[in-house]
């Protein structure tokens, strides 16, 4: 610890910067109507942004400095009542421990250096400044979500995420693809934040409370029981699912990179698919106290996903659907690890693997940007063409693969380590993980850096949706411009150097979030694991080389002996065509939609078209007797009085009894006739 606790003000101001950065930048696009137009000019969005983003940085540091001289226990800040109903009580604060500050130190990096790169990158957009203000909300709505005390918090920042992912997606609207792929992930997303609201439901109802803390101590200390905790658990898996893109939810990523690639790099690497991860890791101690079957099902439904991804990841040509993939890949890899009990494993990779992916797909829109096509069979030979691009993708390819000393293997062996003393199948599962991910990723590197430049596509489906809205292509092949290469210097730097965190108790530190009987790590290596996984990743590199670099076999030759694998391969195993014709147009809109226009013409509105008929007659009836002459309305009334009167006498009684009629001998006959014992025929 070098400094003084930071004030809790300035905590907050970690998450209000980038929300006035939003304002400032509405402001200036307002303005530009305006006379002030000369005053806040269009390329002053990305000044102002990276302004802001560098205050929330520095803050974000001293917070990590603060929670690091705390020995990354809770801070305790306190919690400020927003809202007061009858027995009600919610309150919001700031939950900064260990954990939280880890992920405001990753967010606020990411962050800065995204938009930095966008400067350069979307530099002749039209929208530029509508990008920043995207851009701006997202981060201001993550740090809302990673430095909530509250459930209820969380959930709130969670949808704001996904309603500015949303934007960013579809940022070019103009384009069908990203209009279809905004909406996808927003409706895909959907589904799992269902089991999300249910969780957040449950949870308040049986403990009376929103406050993180509070529901993770009653889980620990057993007051909550292990139905609740099931379904409470199961609930939290169904939101991660969504947003980090697991099984069976995982098919919106890949489309979503329609957005311009900085978007990805941020949105779809580093944070909001992170953000699964972290709900999972911030009630680990509930997720531990739950029945065993709970955390089977997430490490299971996380290796899956691993294996699943990577698999088409090795036949994609597009290069950033291939990162798309990767990314799936390795969340199921975080998710997997905390199935598996390995709290620090999977924080540890989702720290690291933000930077590094990050730079991955820094170098993907660099190449395109350069080329014109995010097709890899379009490139070849970049590598001297664009040398700074190419060393810094191998780095960052390298710390995917997990090869030492980069910053991905120690992440990597960190969880494989955890299956191998837990789960000896799902450690076979990682292991063949990493082989695939050395296979895919050097494939694209072979693909894209090596041989002769194959032109490009100046014409084609990515350049025409990209670079036309640059309006920047060139014609030939340079390396990207400063604002774009400085990002991916310090990217590769942070690929290299970020995994040496492991033996500066990084571990330790982040478990300063759980409670203290769960505070057991400490970093250790096992050869045999580290041997297995250094050998694998190697092997797949050789076999992307032999195959891509050597073509011995040529992937054409593979394709050709193994065509009905390729092919399910290639069509992405039909999730698409399933969740798309299957579930949406035949069961939704054939199905339920019918259905519903069926129920809403045929009982609906003729109920409703009745009433308002009904209405319309009573109305028209009643219209007629306002006739206007005094004379009619005192008859009308004596009328009245006279009918209030009588029915009055006729249902007290009198009058009947008055031409002998017993009212209350036939009310008392009527209810021995309708006793069940009178009704039985007698025997």
């Amino acid at each position: 610890m070098f400094l003084p606790d930071i004030p809790e003000f300035l905590i907050w101001l970690i998450y209000l910067a980038p929300l006035g950065s939003a304002g400032v930048i509405a402001v200036s696009i307002f303005a530009r109507r305006t006379r002030l137009a000369n005053v806040l000019p269009e390329n002053r969005a990305g000044n102002i942004a990276i302004v802001f983003a560098v205050l929330s940085w520095v803050l974000g540091l001293w917070t990590l400095d603060m929670s690091i001289g705390h020995h990354g226990a809770d801070i305790g800040l306190g919690e400020y009542l927003w809202l007061s109903i009858f027995d009600l009580q919610i309150s919001f604060g700031l939950g900064i421990d260990g954990l939280s500050a880890v992920m405001i130190f990753v967010v606020t990096s990411i962050a800065l250096l995204v938009q930095l790169y966008s400067m350069g990158y979307m530099e002749h957009d039209p929208a530029y400044s509508r990008f920043f203000l995207f851009m701006s909300l997202f981060v201001a709505s993550m740090l809302g979500l990673i430095m909530a005390s509250s459930l209820l918090q969380l959930f709130i920042h969670w949808e704001l995420v996904g309603l500015t992912s949303y934007l960013l997606i579809g940022f070019w609207f103009d384009r069908p693809s990203a209009a279809a792929a905004a909406k996808k992930a927003f409706i895909v997303t959907r589904f799992g934040d269902i089991g999300l609201v249910l969780a957040v439901t449950l949870i308040w109802a049986k403990t009376g409370t929103f406050s993180i803390s509070e529901i993770n101590e009653m889980a620990h200390v057993g007051l909550i029981s292990a139905p609740i905790l099931t379904g409470f658990t199961i609930g939290l898996l169904a939101g991660a699912a969504g947003k980090s893109a697991q099984f069976p939810l995982h098919f919106w990523l890949p489309d979503a990179m329609e957005g311009p690639t900085p978007v990805s790099s941020i949105v779809h690497s580093a944070t909001m698919v992170a953000a699964g991860v972290y709900l999972l890791a911030r009630f680990f101690p509930t997720i531990e106290a739950a029945p065993a079957s709970v955390s089977t099902a997430i490490a299971y439904v996380g290796g899956f996903t691993a294996i699943f991804a990577a698999s088409m990841a090795l036949v994609v040509t597009d290069i950033k659907r291939v990162l798309a993939y990767s990314t799936i890949s390795q969340l199921g890899y975080m998710v997997m690890a905390i199935g598996l009990g390995g709290y620090v494993a999977a924080i540890f990779h989702l720290f690291t693997h933000a930077f590094f992916k990050s730079l991955l797909f820094w170098g993907a829109g660099s190449v395109s940007h350069a080329t014109g096509t995010f097709e890899m069979p379009k490139m070849g030979g970049l590598r001297t063409k664009m040398p700074l691009t190419f060393l810094t993708f191998v780095i960052g390819s390298l710390s995917l693969s997990g090869i030492f000393p980069l910053a991905g293997f120690w992440s990597k062996d960190e969880i494989l380590l955890e299956a191998w003393h837990v789960d000896k199948l799902l450690w076979l599962v990682g292991t063949i993980v990493a082989f695939m991910t050395a296979l895919y990723m050097f494939r694209v590197i072979f693909m894209t850096f090596f041989g002769e430049y194959k032109g490009g596509d100046p014409s084609g489906v990515h350049h025409s949706s990209e670079d036309e809205a640059h309006g920047n292509y060139q014609g030939h092949v340079t390396e990207s411009p400063p604002a774009m290469g400085v990002p991916m210097l310090i990217g590769s730097v942070a690929a290299v150097i970020l995994g040496f965190a492991a033996l500066l108790h990084f571990g330790e530190f982040v478990e300063g979030a759980l409670p203290k009987e769960m505070q057991h790590f400490h970093f250790h290596m096992d050869s045999f694991v580290l041997t297995i996984s250094t050998i694998v990743a190697l092997g797949g590199i050789g076999t992307a080389a032999a195959i891509y670099l050597a073509n011995q076999p040529s992937s054409a030759v593979i394709q050709d002996r193994f065509p009905r694998a390729h092919n399910i391969l290639r069509r992405l195993y039909y999730v698409n065509e399933f969740a798309e014709t299957g579930v949406v147009r035949m069961a939704l809109l054939n199905g339920v939609a019918r259905g519903a226009e069926a129920v809403d013409q045929r009982v609906i509105e003729p109920v409703v078209n009745g009433v308002g008929s009904g209405t319309k007659l009573l109305g028209e009836a009643l219209r007629r007797t306002e006739t206007g002459q005094l004379q009619s309305y005192t008859s009308l009334y004596m009328v009245g009085v006279v009918a209030v009167a009588g029915g009055f006498l006729v249902l007290s009684g009198d009058m009947l009894s008055s031409i002998g009629i017993d009212v209350h001998a036939i009310i008392d006959y009527s209810f021995k006739l309708l006793n069940p014992k009178n009704l039985i025929p007698p025997k």
